[in-house]
C-alpha cells in the first residue's frame, strides 16, 4: 500500500523551494562587496609587496627586497612595534573601567539614561575632532590643564615634547570614547542568571563574591569579543599620533606606531620607499596582529566561560 505524504510536509517543501532559490540573489552581493572589498585589495597588495612601486614611476618587481629593507631597518620597525604594543596597552585598561561604569549604570538605575547620552557623545564625533579637542586640553603653553597648574604654581607639564608624558597623554585620549562597549556590556548586566546570583546571596557570599563568582564568569563571553575587537584596533592606530604631533614623529619617535609608519612610507617618505615598502610593512602588520590575536584566543580558553 503507498504511503500518503503529510499535507503539512507537502505545503512546507512548497514554501521553501522559492526561498531557497530566492537564496543566491539575497547572497552574491555581499560576496561581491566581500571580493571587491577584501579579497582584491589583499591580493594587490600583497603583490605590491614584491614590487618597487612609486606614485611617479610604473611597478617593477623587486622579488623579497622590500622585506630585505624592512629587516635592515629592524630598528625603527622595533621600534614602531613597541609604540603599538604600548599603546594597545589601553584595551585591558579600558575593559577594567567599561565594567565599572557598566554595573554602576545597571546597579543604579536613577539618571542612568543622562549619563548614557553624556557617555555616548563621543562615538557621534569625529575622532580627530576628540583628538585636536584634548591636544587643546594638553596643549604646553596654553592648554586648559597646564594653564590651572601655573595659575596653583605648579611647573607645566611638557605633553608633546616629553616620551615620557606623551605616551600616557594618548593612553588618556584612547580611553575617551568607549560607550559602545559600555553599553554592550549594561545589556549582558541585565541578562545576568539572577537565579544564580540570589541562591549565591542566600549561601551567604557578599556582593562582591557574587560579582566575581557569579557575575563575571558570565560576562567572559561579551569581555572577550570586546578585548579582541579592541586590540586589532589598537594595534591599527594612527589618527591620534598624526593630530597629535608637530614633526610627526612625536618626541623621542615615541608617536611611530605600525600604521603610522605605514602611511609615511607610502605618502610621506615616496621618493624613498613608496607603496611597495608600504605593502610590505602592512603585510607584516598583519602578521603580527594575526599572532597576537591567537594568542588571545589561546588564552582565551583559560578564562572564558560558555556555560
Amino acid at each position: 500500500m503507498k504511503r500518503r505524504r503529510d499535507p503539512a510536509a507537502v505545503n512546507s517543501d512548497i514554501i521553501r523551494r522559492p526561498i531557497q532559490r530566492c537564496a543566491p540573489i539575497f547572497l552574491w552581493p555581499m560576496v561581491a562587496a566581500f571580493c571587491i572589498g577584501f579579497v582584491w585589495p589583499f591580493i594587490q597588495g600583497l603583490f605590491l609587496s614584491f614590487t618597487k612601486f612609486k606614485t611617479t614611476s610604473k611597478w617593477t618587481w623587486v622579488g623579497f627586497d622590500n622585506y630585505k629593507r624592512l629587516w635592515n631597518e629592524r630598528s625603527m620597525i622595533g621600534l614602531s612595534i613597541r609604540n603599538t604594543l604600548i599603546f594597545a596597552s589601553v584595551v585591558p585598561i579600558r575593559l577594567v573601567l567599561n565594567v565599572w561604569l557598566s554595573n554602576a549604570l545597571y546597579s543604579r538605575p536613577f539618571g542612568n539614561k543622562f549619563s548614557r547620552v553624556i557617555l555616548f557623545i563621543p562615538q557621534v564625533l569625529s575622532g580627530v575632532a576628540i583628538t585636536l579637542a584634548w591636544q587643546w586640553i594638553f596643549e604646553e603653553n596654553y592648554g586648559v590643564l597646564n594653564t590651572l597648574l601655573a595659575a596653583v604654581g605648579l611647573p607645566k607639564i611638557p605633553f608633546f615634547t616629553n616620551e615620557h608624558f606623551f605616551r600616557p597623554a594618548t593612553i588618556l585620549i584612547a580611553l575617551y570614547g568607549s560607550a559602545t562597549n559600555v553599553v554592550m556590556l549594561e545589556g549582558n548586566f541585565a541578562v545576568l542568571d539572577k537565579s544564580l546570583m540570589e541562591a549565591a546571596r542566600l549561601d551567604g557570599a557578599n556582593e562582591r563574591q557574587v560579582f566575581w563568582n557569579v557575575k563575571f564568569p558570565q560576562l567572559t563571553p561579551t569581555l572577550f569579543y570586546l578585548l579582541t575587537m579592541g586590540l586589532i584596533g589598537a594595534m591599527q592606530e594612527q589618527a591620534i599620533m598624526q593630530v597629535l604631533t608637530t614633526n610627526g614623529m612625536g618626541p623621542n619617535n615615541s608617536a611611530i606606531t605600525l600604521t603610522y609608519y605605514i602611511y609615511k612610507m607610502a605618502f610621506t617618505w615616496t621618493a624613498t620607499d613608496g607603496f611597495g615598502m608600504a605593502c610590505a610593512l602592512s603585510v607584516v602588520t598583519g602578521i603580527i596582529i594575526t599572532a597576537l590575536i591567537r594568542l588571545n584566543f589561546a588564552f582565551g580558553k583559560k578564562w572564558v566561560h560558555y556555560d
